[in-house]
């Protein structure tokens, strides 16, 4: 899976310098905070974390998911947010979308199939979709995809499924998710005996605190100047003693590749950068 690509990152730093379970409460910056017994040298950021821990710093690199800013922006940043940056954050669409993976003692396709497409008759895409999320969420699932080859996954299908539907999907336990998908799938081969998948894993985007979805979209009142408001460092003057104190990184902020793992890739990469030209640039120049 994706964990490759942070652990390839990790390697090549020190040991020590990624924290973990460190969630942090509160980004105060505009500050002016110095380190207990050291007078000489004031920070405008300092970073609490809900363990009482605190980091001062020149920069920080906010990389938190939207959905997180949509819930917390207004009480994790003092002072909070400009009014501009704060109106992208609630005008961009932050959606989820969820896995569900079945594994199955046997398969019952077709020993090259990849993809099982689930098409429901008797309904059209044009008409309004139902609002009883407890009778239809499943109708959202697109399909499944086989995981291959078995040797390496065993005999596993990981369906996709999003929107409103896909929340509701995480509101229930796994044995009622297991029981609807043995439902789907014996209505959709027609095979009423069709075994029961013997595990059931999914996504729960959604009810994940610090994400509270999967990744962003330009929704409808919104568009791209908002990716590049949200993406824009503060303080915003440009001429302030102290530039750069919260940078913002992560898909959300990246106006072509938004929703992927490579625009948020970019990003960060993009505010090193950014950080990386202001230090070799000399004081005063």
């Amino acid at each position: 899976g994706y964990s490759s690509l942070p652990e390839r990152m990790l390697s090549t730093l020190p040991e020590g310098t990624v924290l973990l379970n460190k969630a942090v409460r509160t980004i105060q910056w505009q500050g002016s905070f110095r380190e207990e017994g050291d007078n000489a040298r004031d920070f405008p950021v300092r970073v609490e974390c809900e363990d009482g821990d605190t980091f001062l710093a020149d920069h920080v690199i906010v990389t938190v998911p939207l959905g997180f800013l949509k819930e917390r922006h207004q009480d994790f940043f003092q002072p909070p947010l400009p009014e501009r940056k704060a109106e992208a954050i609630r005008r961009l669409g932050f959606g989820t979308n969820n896995k569900i993976f079945l594994e199955f003692e046997q398969p019952f396709w077709e020993p090259q199939q990849q993809l099982i497409e689930v098409v429901w008759e008797d309904e059209s895409p044009l008409e309004k979709p139902s609002t009883d999320l407890e009778a239809s969420w499943f109708k959202k699932l697109i399909g499944f995809v086989v995981l291959q080859p078995p040797e390496q996954h065993g005999h596993v299908l990981c369906g996709f499924i999003a929107g409103k539907e896909s929340e509701y999907m995480e509101t229930l336990s796994d044995a009622e998710v297991l029981s609807t998908m043995t439902h789907v799938l014996r209505t959709l081969t027609g095979n009423p005996l069709l075994p029961t998948p013997k595990s059931v894993l999914r996504s729960q985007w959604h009810s994940a605190p610090y994400t509270r979805g999967s990744y962003s979209y330009v929704a409808v009142g919104s568009s791209g100047d908002d990716i590049d408001i949200l993406a824009q460092p503060l303080p915003e003057d440009p001429e302030d003693p102290r530039p750069l104190q919260l940078l913002f990184a992560g898909e959300a902020t990246h106006r072509t590749f938004y929703s992927t793992t490579h625009g948020a890739l970019l990003s960060g990469w993009r505010e090193a950068e950014r950080l990386n030209q202001l230090l070799e640039t000399p004081p005063g120049s």
